[in-house]
């Protein structure tokens, strides 16, 4: 059972997402919270597995509350569930830590799709925020000895498509893809997906 804190300073919205997450069974809304601090007050308190949180609360915002559990609680997944589209969004929560960037006004499947994935070690963004982080995303000249090909390829990986998402896109075998990826997580000295991605933030790559 996938154990989950659903953070909103709107309550209205807080037991909306509580009904949604009701109707299957391998998932379960162990605590609610309407701020950072609350947040934080409640994983000292309750297990929890993913944090599903929305940025803008008050107190302390999504945002730094993403960092204070990256650094305090590391085994706790956060998903961003928010309205705020723009890429320097998506990129803050993920340099700190997020696994996930969901639209508020996103269906009910692809939320409860986005808990499973990161439950699994994914990471997860919602078909219109990838769209959306896509198109922004641009080569960065700090891009030092990665080619322009494996830039491409961690753009991808950023938007959390896999290898045989990324082949067709690229017009690449998966085999081909993987290697890029290999080659990507030793260049990055990254241990996993999330580490590279969070490294090629850092980087300004992607």
């Amino acid at each position: 059972m996938i154990k989950l804190l659903v953070a909103d300073d709107h309550q209205s919205l807080v037991d909306g997402f509580i009904s949604i997450i009701n109707e299957v069974d391998d998932i379960t809304v162990v605590a609610t919270a309407a701020n950072g601090y609350e947040v934080m007050l409640k994983l000292k308190e309750v297990q929890v597995d993913i944090v599903l949180m929305d940025i803008n609360m008050p107190g302390l915002n999504g945002v730094e509350t993403c960092k204070k559990i990256h650094s305090n609680y590391s085994d706790v997944k956060v998903i961003a569930l928010t309205m705020h589209k723009k890429q320097s969004f998506i990129k803050r929560m993920m340099q700190y830590g997020a696994r996930g960037y969901l639209l508020k006004d996103d269906p009910s499947s692809e939320i409860i799709k986005a808990v499973r994935e990161v439950m699994a070690g994914k990471i997860y963004y919602s078909q219109r925020v990838r769209d959306i982080a896509l198109a922004f995303t641009e080569p960065s000249d700090q891009s030092g000895s990665l080619s322009q090909r494996e830039l491409e390829i961690l753009q991808h990986i950023s938007l959390g498509l896999t290898n045989q998402q990324i082949a067709d896109k690229l017009f690449l075998s998966p085999h081909t893809t993987e290697s890029h990826r290999r080659n990507l997580l030793v260049k990055l000295d990254a241990k996993n997906t999330a580490e590279l991605v969070r490294k090629g933030l850092e980087k300004g790559l992607i």
